[in-house]
This record gives C-alpha cells, sequence and structure tokens, in this order.
C-alpha cells in the first residue's frame, strides 16, 4: 500500500475509533452514573458494556501509540466495530422488563412491516444512533483495508535486491574490494 494512503488511512481509522469512543462514553455514563446512584448498576448491562468499550477504543489507540504491532490493533479493533454493530442488532431492540437479549428487528407491537424495515426505522428515528452507526461501519471498512494491507505488505528487506546499496555484499564486481 502506498505510504500516503496507509497514512491516511490510519489518520481517519483514529479519528473514527475516538468519535465512536466519546459517542458510547456520551451515551452510557449519564446512564451508568444515574444506575450507580440509585444503587442498582447491573440493572442495564448495556451501560456498562457502552463505557467498558469506549475504554477499549481507549486503550486500543494508545497500544497502536505505544507501537503494538498494527495488524494486532487492527484486528482488534475490526473486532470492536463488528461487536457494535452486531450489538446493536442483537441487543438495541426494545427490552421488557430485565430481558438483556432484545433483537433490533422484532417487528412485536411495531407497524413498520418487515425485519429489515424495523431496524431501518429504528436506525433513522435516532440521529445519534444514526452516526453511530455510519462511523462504526465506516471504521470497520478502514480498519479492514488496514488490515489487509499489513498482512499483505512485506517488509522483509532480505527478499528485495538493492542495487544502488554500495556496501560490499551488494556489488557484484570484484569481493576482495581490490578493484581499481
Amino acid at each position: 500500500m502506498d505510504e500516503n494512503v496507509d497514512a491516511a488511512l490510519r489518520v481517519g481509522a483514529l479519528q473514527l475509533s475516538l468519535v465512536t469512543a466519546a459517542i458510547h462514553l456520551w451515551v452510557g455514563w449519564p446512564r451508568l452514573f444515574v444506575y450507580v446512584q440509585a444503587g442498582t448498576p447491573f440493572i442495564d448491562p448495556l451501560q456498562i458494556l457502552f463505557v467498558l468499550s469506549s475504554l477499549a477504543v481507549l486503550a486500543g489507540v494508545g497500544l497502536a501509540a505505544w507501537g503494538l504491532r498494527r495488524d494486532y490493533v487492527y484486528a482488534l479493533g475490526v473486532a470492536l466495530m463488528l461487536c457494535y454493530l452486531l450489538g446493536w442488532v442483537f441487543l438495541g431492540g426494545h427490552r421488557t422488563g430485565g430481558a438483556l437479549i432484545a433483537p433490533a428487528w422484532e417487528t412485536t407491537a411495531h407497524s413498520h412491516g418487515t425485519a429489515v424495515a424495523t431496524l431501518f426505522e429504528h436506525l433513522v428515528a435516532d440521529w445519534l444512533l444514526l452516526v453511530s452507526k455510519v462511523v462504526e461501519a465506516t471504521a470497520l471498512v478502514v480498519l479492514l483495508a488496514l488490515l489487509y494491507g499489513e498482512r499483505t505488505t512485506d517488509d522483509d528487506p532480505t527478499t528485495e535486491s538493492r542495487t544502488d546499496d554500495p556496501t560490499a555484499e551488494n556489488r557484484n564486481d570484484d569481493p576482495t574490494g581490490t578493484d581499481p
């Protein structure tokens, strides 16, 4: 991958990841704080997951800055973005009682029609949900591109034959170095 494209994708992935973390902290922290004040922080585990996943995103950014192998960081980012997107599909519906699983595609008590129409209606009904899913899906695509680029790039200098290197082992002339 071209260095300029790689750098632009890395900056884009960083920005998208930080926006994702900010949105999930913005949504999860106040609600979690209310539950903690009421003495029932585990009544809605999604808020804890929002806060912890935001911290995981920030930890991933920190690990990338610290120098952890990029392909590992990208793979973890891909997994987290998939968790966000699939988590909304499987846990983002209207929960009743203490149920954790509430698929967002359920059409019961809705007049949306099909499951896909229900997902779309839920998505466009809340601007913050729409923004977060667009940002997460874009981050997923960028991270997949970076991961693919990192896995397919061969950085081993021994596989390239460099003719512009004037060292003795790369010259094709007299190996003794006595050639005038």
